[in-house]
C-alpha cells in the first residue's frame, strides 16, 4: 500500500478490482453488493484515510504567499477512488500533526502523504507519514 501511494503520481491505496484471487467471470458471492465486495471488505477498503499533503508558505517583499494543493482521497460508494482538494489547516489534527503544521504563517514545505487504516474490529492502526 505504502509504495501505490508513494511518491508520485499518488494511485489508490487499494486496487480490489486487480486481485489475483477473483477471476474475471465468476459469479458474485451472495453476500456481495453493488460494487461487487462483502461488507467486511467494504468495510477495509472504507476504512483506509489518505492526504497527499503539498504545503508551502514563504514570505517576499509583498508579505507572505501560501501555496496549499493538499489532497484528501476516498473511496465512493461505488468503489471508486477519488481526489478532492482540502485546505491543510482544515484536514483532521492526526494529518496536521504528522505534517508539523501549526497553523499560522510560518514559511516552509511540507509534502507528503499520511495515512491511516482501521481494521476489521474497528482499531485504528498507526498513523503513516511518508515525506518526499
Amino acid at each position: 500500500m505504502i509504495r501505490r501511494v508513494t511518491p508520485w503520481p499518488v494511485e489508490p491505496p487499494l486496487q480490489l478490482w486487480n486481485c489475483p484471487l477473483r477471476a474475471s467471470g465468476l459469479p458474485p458471492l451472495p453476500n456481495e453488493g453493488r460494487d461487487g465486495l462483502t461488507d467486511e471488505i467494504r468495510s477495509y477498503r472504507d476504512g483506509i484515510e489518505v492526504y497527499h499533503v503539498n504545503y508551502r508558505v514563504q514570505r517576499n517583499s509583498g508579505g507572505v504567499e501560501v501555496f496549499d494543493s493538499t489532497q484528501r482521497g476516498f473511496y465512493d460508494e461505488n468503489g471508486d477512488f477519488h481526489w478532492t482538494s482540502v485546505r491543510l489547516q482544515d484536514t483532521p489534527s492526526w494529518v496536521r500533526s504528522r505534517a508539523g503544521f501549526q497553523g499560522g504563517e510560518h514559511t516552509g514545505t511540507r509534502r507528503g502523504i499520511a495515512m491511516r487504516t482501521t481494521d476489521y474490529s474497528g482499531q485504528i492502526s498507526e498513523v503513516i507519514w511518508e515525506t518526499y
